[in-house]
C-alpha cells in the first residue's frame, strides 16, 4: 500500500517559482520597450540623483548679462531698440569680456532696419570681433522629393566640418531640421561664430540633455554653446571633430555624448548659480568693468513673461523655469572644466544583468524567508541600487536602476500578494481509523488514527519505504519502523506534521531549516550518532529515514530503583560527549540532549538520536494546556531566546542527563513551569553525591561546571569534558567505590 498523498507545499514552492521567474521575464521584456512612461520614471530618478550629488563650485570666468525685470522697468518694454544692444555690447568689450555671446535671435524688422539700428548693431559686433549669436531650427524630417532646403549665406561658415567617419551617420542619425531661423546678415556678419539654441526635453518635459549638432541640408550645425566653448578655447572649425555616435572632440577635450549626439547636462546647481548682473546696471554704469575682464559673459533674457526668440525658459532637474541663457552658461562651463556625464558603453549590459540576477534570485529565495525579512532584504537591495545610482552620478556616469529597482518591487509585492492570498491552514488529510474493541465493562472504545491506504495490499509505504511496524509516538510525528526495498536495510522513519503546530507563515520557514539541518546531520557518520540516510516529503508529511538501532533509551534509566552501574553511566556519557564534540566541529547543535534522545545498543554502546530535528521549536508550543516536550533539560539560554546558541548549551543539557542517571533524579524540578524556568536559571542544584553516596566528589565537580550558568564557565567543547569523565573512570577503576556497584539493571 502507499500513502495517498500529494504534496502542497512543493506546489507551492513551485508556483512561486514560476511566478517569480514570470515577473522577472516581464521586467526583462519591458527593458527594451521605449515607454514615455519608464522613461519618465528613468528621469525623475536621474533628477534625484543630481539633487543628493548637490552643487557644484562655477568656475569664475562665466558671468551673466541679464536682462530682468528690473531692466525692463527703467529701460522700457522688449524688445529694446537694437541701439541699446549694440552700446551694451561696446561696454562689454571695453571692459575687457574675453568673450560676449549674445542669446538673443535678431529677425528682420523694418522699423529698426529704417531706423539704421540694425547697421549699429552690425558694427558694434565687428569692432568687438568677439560676439557670437544663435540661430534656431524646426526640428523634423524631410518630407518627400519637395523643395529643396537652402542654407542661409549666413551659416554658409557656420558648420562643422570634420568626422571620423561620415558614413556613421545612417546608424547614428543626429536630429534634423526642416527650417532654419538666422539673424539678419547686416548684425551678424560680423560675428565670431553662430550656433543653434535648439533644446530636445525629455517626454516629461525636462532638459537633461542638449544636441551638440543638428543636420540641416546637409550639413551639421554646432550648439550655440559648442561655439562659445570653441571660441574661448580659441579654436576654429578645423579643431573640432566629431566621432559620430560617440563624442566631440574639441583640442584636447573629448565631450562624451549619446548615439544622436546629445550631450547630457551636468548641472551645477538651480537658477543663479552663476553671478549675475542686471543690464540696467551694466548700462548705467553700476557694474565695474572689472567685473568682466577676460570672461566669458552670456547676454540673455531672464524678465518673466519676455519671449526673446526661443525657448527662453525651460524645466531642468533642479528648476522647472530655467533661463535659456543659464541653460548656455552650465554647458559652456562644463565643457571647459571638462566636467561630463557619460553613459558607458557597459552600462545597458549591467542594468540587464541586475535584472536578470536579481529577479532570479528573489524567486528562489524571498518565499523562504519571513515577512520582515523579505522587508528588510527588499529595501537594502534598493538602497544598494540608489546608492550606485548617486555613487555613478558623482564619478559622471548615468546609471539606470529603475528596472533593478522595478524587479525588486514586483518580487517583494508577489510575495505579499502570495502570503496575503494563501488560503487557510489546510486540515490534515481525511485518515482511516483502526476501530478497537472495548474491552467488558471497559472504557469506550476510541478511534486511532493511521495512515490511508490504497487498495491492493497490504504494505504502508511513505516515499520510497515500507512500513512495518510503529516505534512509538512524539509531540511532533510518529515514528515507525521501515525497510528500504532498494537495498534491503532495515531503517528508522520519523515523521513530522508541520501544518499541525505551526501558522502558515512559519511553516515555509520551518521546513527549511528542518531539511538544511537534516542534511547538514546527514553529511556526517560517527558511531555514536544515529546516521541519517534521507529526508523528504509526503502531502505535507515531512519524514526523516535514518538508522535503525536496537535498544532502549537512557530514559529507562532515570529511576533511582532502576539505576546503571556508575562506570557504565560515566563510560556512556563519556561517548556521548565525544559524539557531540564531532558535530559541534561542524557547526551542527543539537538542542534537544536528554536521556530519552540517547539509545543504548544491545551491545552497550550509546547512540544520540534526532540530529538535524532538535532545531524545531517544539518545546514551546502547547497542545490542549500541555507542553508538547519537556524544558527540563533546556540551557538558560535556550530559555532565555535572546542569546546564540552554540554547543555548550548541548553540554549543559548533557549534564542535566548524567544528573539524572547518576541519581534518579532531575537537576531541575518545578510544579510550574514558571518554576522551572527559576530552577534553571537561578537555583543550583544539589551535589549529585548527596543523592547517591556511591557518586565520588569529583563527579560533582564536572557536573557542576556543564551546569554553569553562564556559558563561559562550562567546558568549552565536548572532549574537554569527556577528557575530564575519562579521568575521573581512571580514578574509580584504581579506587573502586566501598561495598561495590549497585547491580546492573
Amino acid at each position: 500500500m502507499r500513502l495517498a498523498w500529494r504534496n502542497p507545499a512543493k506546489k507551492n514552492g513551485t508556483m512561486s517559482s514560476i511566478l517569480g521567474v514570470g515577473v522577472t521575464f516581464v521586467v526583462v521584456l519591458l527593458f527594451f520597450l521605449p515607454l514615455d512612461f519608464f522613461e519618465n520614471a528613468q528621469g525623475k530618478l536621474y533628477d534625484l540623483s543630481l539633487r543628493i550629488r548637490g552643487s557644484a563650485p562655477v568656475p569664475k570666468g562665466v558671468t551673466i548679462v541679464a536682462i530682468d525685470d528690473r531692466s525692463i522697468a527703467q529701460i522700457g518694454r522688449w524688445p529694446w531698440p537694437r541701439t541699446k544692444v549694440a552700446e551694451l555690447i561696446n561696454r562689454l568689450s571695453k571692459a575687457g569680456a574675453k568673450i560676449i555671446a549674445c542669446d538673443i535671435v535678431f529677425f528682420p524688422s523694418e522699423e529698426e532696419g529704417a531706423a539704421g539700428n540694425d547697421r549699429l548693431l552690425g558694427e558694434a559686433t565687428r569692432e568687438a570681433g568677439n560676439v557670437l549669436y544663435p540661430f534656431y531650427f524646426t526640428l523634423g524630417k524631410p518630407r518627400g522629393e519637395g523643395k529643396k532646403a537652402e542654407i542661409p549665406p549666413q551659416l554658409t561658415n557656420a558648420s562643422l566640418l570634420l568626422f571620423d567617419d561620415p558614413k556613421k551617420f545612417f546608424e547614428f542619425p543626429p536630429l534634423s531640421g526642416i527650417e532654419v531661423f538666422a539673424p539678419i546678415p547686416e548684425i551678424c556678419e560680423g560675428a565670431k561664430a553662430l550656433g543653434h539654441i535648439n533644446i530636445l526635453p525629455d517626454p516629461d518635459g525636462k532638459v537633461r540633455c542638449d544636441p551638440l549638432m543638428i543636420e540641416y541640408a546637409g550639413q551639421y550645425y554646432p550648439s550655440f554653446s559648442l561655439q562659445i566653448a570653441a571660441a574661448a578655447m580659441r579654436l576654429t572649425r578645423g579643431d573640432v571633430t566629431v566621432r559620430v555616435g560617440q563624442s566631440v572632440q574639441m583640442g584636447k577635450i573629448k565631450i562624451p555624448t549619446n548615439p544622436q549626439g546629445m550631450m547630457f547636462l551636468n548641472y551645477y546647481g538651480g537658477n543663479q548659480t552663476f553671478p549675475y548682473n542686471s543690464c540696467a546696471d551694466v548700462l548705467s554704469g553700476k557694474v565695474p568693468a572689472r567685473t568682466f575682464q577676460g570672461k566669458i559673459v552670456l547676454v540673455g533674457v531672464t524678465a518673466a513673461g519676455v519671449s526673446a526668440g526661443a525657448h527662453d525658459f525651460m524645466a531642468t532637474p533642479f528648476s522647472n523655469r530655467f533661463p535659456g541663457v543659464e541653460k548656455n552658461a552650465h554647458e559652456v562651463a562644463s565643457i571647459l572644466q571638462g566636467r561630463f556625464i557619460s553613459r558607458p558603453s557597459w552600462a545597458p549590459f549591467m542594468e540587464f544583468g541586475l535584472v536578470l540576477l536579481i529577479g532570479l534570485l528573489l524567486t528562489f529565495f524571498m518565499p523562504g524567508m519571513r515577512p520582515a525579512w523579505q522587508l528588510v532584504v527588499s529595501l537594502a537591495i534598493l538602497l544598494a541600487l540608489g546608492g550606485t545610482m548617486v555613487w555613478a552620478m558623482v564619478e559622471g556616469m548615468r546609471l539606470k536602476i529603475f528596472f533593478p529597482g522595478l524587479v525588486v518591487v514586483l518580487q517583494y509585492v508577489l510575495a505579499t500578494a502570495r502570503r496575503t492570498a494563501a488560503p487557510e491552514k489546510e486540515s490534515v488529510p481525511e485518515t482511516g481509523t483502526t476501530r478497537l474493541s472495548a474491552p467488558a465493562g471497559g472504557p469506550a472504545p476510541v478511534a486511532e488514527p493511521t495512515v490511508r491506504l490504497e487498495a491492493g495490499g497490504p504494505v504502508q509505504k511513505i516515499g520510497r519505504y515500507e512500513i512495518l511496524s510503529e516505534l512509538g509516538r512524539g509531540a511532533m510525528g510518529v515514528v515507525f519502523k521501515g525497510r528500504d526495498p532498494i537495498i534491503d536495510r532495515l531503517v528508522a522513519i520519523k515523521t513530522i506534521r508541520f501544518d499541525r503546530f505551526y501558522e502558515d507563515r512559519e511553516i515555509e520557514s520551518l521546513k527549511g531549516r528542518f531539511y538544511k539541518e537534516a542534511q547538514a546531520a546527514g553529511k556526517f557518520t560517527h558511531p555514536n550518532i544515529v546516521t541519517i540516510f534521507d529526508v523528504g516529503e509526503e502531502e505535507g508529511l515531512s519524514y526523516m529515514a535514518m538508522e535503525y538501532v536496537e535498544g532502549e533509551s537512557l530514559s529507562k534509566y532515570t529511576s533511582e530503583d532502576h539505576l546503571l552501574p556508575l562506570e557504565e553511566v560515566l563510560t556512556l556519557i563519556t561517548k556521548v560527549a565525544e559524539a557531540l564534540d564531532f558535530a559541534h566541529q561542524r557547526d551542527i547543535v543539537h538542542r534537544d540532549i536528554k536521556p530519552a534522545n540517547l539509545m543504548r545498543t544491545a551491545e552497550g554502546r550509546v547512540k544520540v538520536m534526532d540530529f538535524g530535528i532538535a532545531k524545531l521549536p517544539s518545546s514551546t508550543l502547547t497542545q490542549t494546556g500541555s507542553m508538547l516536550g519537556t524544558p527540563s533539560y533546556m540551557s538558560p539560554e535556550q530559555i532565555d531566546g535572546r542569546q546564540r546558541v552554540d554547543g555548550r548549551s548541548d553540554l549543559f543539557s548533557l549534564g542535566c542527563a548524567l544528573y539524572e542517571l547518576l541519581s534518579g533524579i532531575k537537576a531541575f524540578q518545578g510544579a510550574t513551569l514558571p518554576a522551572l524556568i527559576h530552577q534553571i536559571t537561578q537555583v543550583v542544584p544539589p551535589a549529585v553525591s548527596t543523592k547517591n553516596p556511591r557518586v565520588p566528589k569529583a563527579c560533582d565537580e564536572i557536573i557542576q561546571k556543564a551546569l554553569a550558568k553562564n556559558p563561559e564557565e562550562r567546558y568549552p567543547r565536548g572532549n574537554e569534558m569527556a577528557g575530564a569523565l575519562r579521568k575521573l573512570l581512571q580514578e574509580i577503576r584504581k579506587n573502586p567505590p566501598p561495598n561495590g556497584e549497585r547491580k546492573p539493571a
